[in-house]
Formats: structure tokens, C-alpha cells, sequence
């Protein structure tokens, strides 16, 4: 893999969205008035009250997250209103949180960090790394089924100025139409349709195999849990491990049978994200394992006009007959408490939940949101057409309940496994050993 360095400053122009602005000044003092009253005479003398100095805040991300046009949007508006400015330091994907938490355990965080929820938030410390913002006026305005996202031990740590996407299959309609594919129902007509497109020339799936991540097991994860309503609690109790569940066992298979049939191409393992866009508009490929969002997000400034000739569909992963789709899964801003901005960087985080803010942030967004006083978004229209379908099969998204789950450590033996270097048992309790391992390091009872 091509060596990638970590960013920790970006450079001017490329990732950060910074204007100048001046440090406040003060007035001159007034003259004292000869015929004014001794008590005006105090007043007009008195120095004027400070302008308050503007401050550049850190802020630290996955290089992904900070190319989303609704955070540019969002950070851009700040800066511009506030006069502040904002530093921002993008770490590559694939070694984002290994950074993350050297930076913690040196004492050497930004002032504001952008993080996940659940169990993987639990494993950074949140009461001793991130403000409680449980008490913020904003905090009420969360939605329901955002708030296991950003909640620990029933305290609001994160601000989720996210996208709200639903993850599925997204493929290119001119290309079924072409070949009369039906949108599958079924993981046989799934199959199928994969075998129709290879013997047409279409690779079935681009899979961005080489960034690691991209591969999206997780997305399995979601109806198998939701079958086995007690199956979470017993794996983070170390009372079931992966390997037991066949279900499980069924999604890593999956996964080698799609590359062993061809499905992903000949050369799959060269495939990157930055050139999934490219693939997919130059209809080499006809689907891939994405969101609707990513639609607008992606592929869109690359390509204007292409996301119009994708649909979504249920994704088929081996281990649900209908295929599933994921509900939106937030990405969360959160307030280094040790930093010696903090008090600036809560104000950052008021500034943009003010509700006029959110909304001019939202306004047209192609997104689900996640406060109740925000109605300026819009769906996308992948999400509108396959709406009835979306119903009956979303799921709740629960890979970061999972203790010691990695969206890169955990598909690293998944990877050998597609590409013959591993058994699928082999494959199975390296991914074990990699969650207990996490769960030992935090000490999580039964581990």
C-alpha cells in the first residue's frame, strides 16, 4: 500500500477553510469633560469594555469526513460570522484512530475532535477527554434514535452535525435496464444478476478493497443482532465470540465467494476509494456497497449530473434472504475538555446548534437530520423510490456498540482471507482476537 503520512497541519488553500481576522483593539479613552458631574466624569473616563480576541481552534478529523460539502458548509459559516478561524488536521483513514489515541495519551488532542459513538466512544474516556454537554440547549433538540450515538452513561458528549444517510446497494439503472435486470429481491436473484452483468462485460461490484475500511462487514452485523436481541450483550461479555455465530460465519464466506466468482473484478485488490467515483460513472461497474448520501456527497463534484443514474437497493451480504439496509449512523463533534480553548471551542459547537444556523446548514442537504428543529433538509431522491423497501428492511446501525470493533483492524483478516492468504476459520478468529484484545486494553469485564 502506497505510504501515507499523517497531516497534522493541512495546507493552506487544500483542507482548511480559514479567514483572517484581526485581533479586537480598544478605543481610545475619552477626555474627561471639565463641566461633567463628578460621577459622569468616572463614567466617560472608564476604560470601554474589551472586544473579545478572536482564536483559531484546532480540530481534528479522518481526511474523509472533512471533505463532506455539509461540514465545509458548516465550518465556512462559522468562520465568516464569527470572525474566528479554524485549524484543521486531517489524519488519512486508514491509520486515523491509531492517531486519535496517541494523541489522547500524549496530551497533545485539538480543541475539538470529530469521533464516533457507542462502546467505541466509551474506549476513548469520554468523561476525562470530552465536555458533558448533557445541560446544552441543543442537547434537547437530538432526536430519539440519534441519542444512543452520542450518549455515555446517559451523558450528551457529542454534537452529531452529520448527514443522515441510509446505507445500502446503490446501482446504476442505465445498466440493468440495459440487460432487463430486475432490482433483486433475493440473495439468489442477487446472484444472479451478478452473473448476468460478468457475462456481459460489467463488473458486478466495485469494492475499494485496497483503503481497507470500504469493505463494510459491519453492514452484516445489523440483522444478525437484531434476530438475536441478546447476542450484543454476550459478545461484549466475552460469552460468545464471532465464531459461534453462524450467521457470522456465513457474511466471511460471503465475502471470499464474491471474489472467487469474479464479482469484483479481476484486479479488485488495486481498487481504491479515491477512484471509486471514476469506476462507477464510467460504467465498468454496475453497483457498490454505499449510502444514498454519498451520491451528492461524492460523486456528484466529480461528476455532475451522475448521482440521477443511481438507485438504491437492499444490500445482500449472505446473512439475511431479503438483504438489509443500515440507518444513519452520525459521526459526532466533541469538545477536548484539557484544551485551553475549551470555553471558545463550546462556543463553536452553541454557534452552530443555534437553530437558524442549523437550518441555513441543512437548507437543501439531501440528507435525513438529526434535530427536531431543523426542516430546510430534503431526501434524496434514492431514498423516496426505494422507500417502501427501506422500510420493511432498515436497520439500526451497531458496530459501535461492538467493544473493540475497528473498521480497519477488524477487516484486515477478512482481506487475506479474499485474497487466499487465510482459511475462513482463520480469518474468523483473527477478527476475534483483535475485538478481545481491545476489550482486555479496556479492561472490560469477562475479557
Amino acid at each position: 500500500m502506497k505510504n501515507k503520512k499523517v497531516l497534522f497541519t493541512v495546507i493552506s488553500g487544500l483542507m482548511t477553510f480559514s479567514l483572517l481576522a484581526g485581533c479586537g483593539t480598544k478605543s481610545p479613552t475619552p477626555a474627561a469633560d471639565a463641566t461633567a458631574t463628578p460621577k459622569a466624569t468616572a463614567a466617560a473616563t472608564k476604560a470601554p469594555e474589551k472586544t473579545a480576541e478572536k482564536v483559531t481552534l484546532t480540530l481534528m478529523a479522518n481526511q474523509d469526513w472533512v471533505n463532506k460539502p455539509m461540514t465545509q458548509k458548516a465550518w465556512k459559516m462559522y468562520e465568516e460570522k464569527t470572525g474566528n478561524k479554524l485549524d484543521i488536521q486531517a489524519v488519512p483513514i486508514d491509520s486515523w484512530e491509531k492517531v486519535m489515541k496517541t494523541k489522547f495519551a500524549t496530551g497533545e488532542m485539538t480543541d475539538i475532535v470529530m469521533y464516533y459513538g457507542g462502546y467505541q466512544l466509551s474506549a476513548i474516556q469520554p468523561d476525562k477527554n470530552f465536555v458533558d454537554m448533557s445541560a446544552e440547549p441543543w442537547a434537547a433538540d437530538l432526536k430519539d434514535f440519534v441519542l444512543p450515538q452520542v450518549k455515555v452513561n446517559n451523558k450528551v458528549y457529542g454534537f452529531p452535525l452529520w448527514e443522515g444517510s441510509v446505507s445500502g446497494m446503490l446501482y446504476n439503472k442505465d445498466i440493468f435496464q440495459k440487460y432487463n435486470i430486475a432490482v433483486p429481491k433475493t440473495q439468489e436473484e442477487f446472484l444472479a444478476a451478478c452473473e448476468t452483468l460478468k457475462k456481459n462485460g460489467i463488473t458486478p461490484i466495485y469494492m475499494a478493497f485496497k483503503d481497507i475500511w470500504p469493505l463494510l462487514p459491519q453492514f452484516g452485523f445489523d440483522p444478525v443482532l437484531k434476530k438475536t436481541p441478546d447476542l450484543l450483550d454476550k459478545l461484549n461479555s466475552n460469552q460468545t465470540k464471532f465464531a459461534d455465530v453462524k450467521e457470522l460465519n456465513s457474511l466471511v464466506a460471503w465475502y471470499k465467494m464474491l471474489a472467487d466468482k469474479g464479482y469484483l473484478g479481476t484486479k479488485f485488490s488495486t481498487n481504491t476509494w479515491d477512484g471509486q467515483p471514476a469506476a462507477l460513472t464510467s460504467e465498468k461497474y454496475a453497483m457498490v456497497y454505499a449510502w444514498d448520501t454519498y451520491l451528492e456527497s461524492d460523486m456528484e463534484p466529480k461528476a455532475k449530473g451522475s448521482s440521477s443514474k443511481f438507485g438504491l437497493m437492499p444490500m445482500f451480504l449472505g446473512v439475511n434472504e431479503e438483504g438489509t439496509y443500515e440507518g444513519p449512523n452520525a459521526i459526532s463533534t466533541y469538545v477536548n475538555k484539557n484544551s485551553k480553548n475549551v470555553e471558545q471551542a463550546k462556543a463553536f459547537i452553541q454557534f452552530m446548534a443555534k437553530p437558524e444556523n442549523l437550518n441555513e446548514i441543512y437548507k437543501d442537504q439531501p440528507t435525513q437530520t438529526y434535530f427536531k428543529s431543523v426542516t430546510s433538509n430534503k431526501p434524496t431522491p434514492q431514498y423516496t423510490a426505494a422507500k417502501e423497501s427501506v422500510d420493511k428492511l432498515i436497520n439500526a446501525s451497531v458496530q459501535q456498540n461492538i467493544i473493540g470493533y475497528s473498521q480497519v483492524e477488524m477487516v484486515k483478516p477478512l482481506q487475506d482471507l479474499m485474497l487466499g492468504g487465510k482459511t475462513a476459520e482463520q480469518a474468523i478468529k483473527a477478527m476475534d482476537d483483535e475485538r478481545i484484545k481491545a476489550a482486555k486494553a479496556q479492561k472490560i469485564p469477562g475479557f
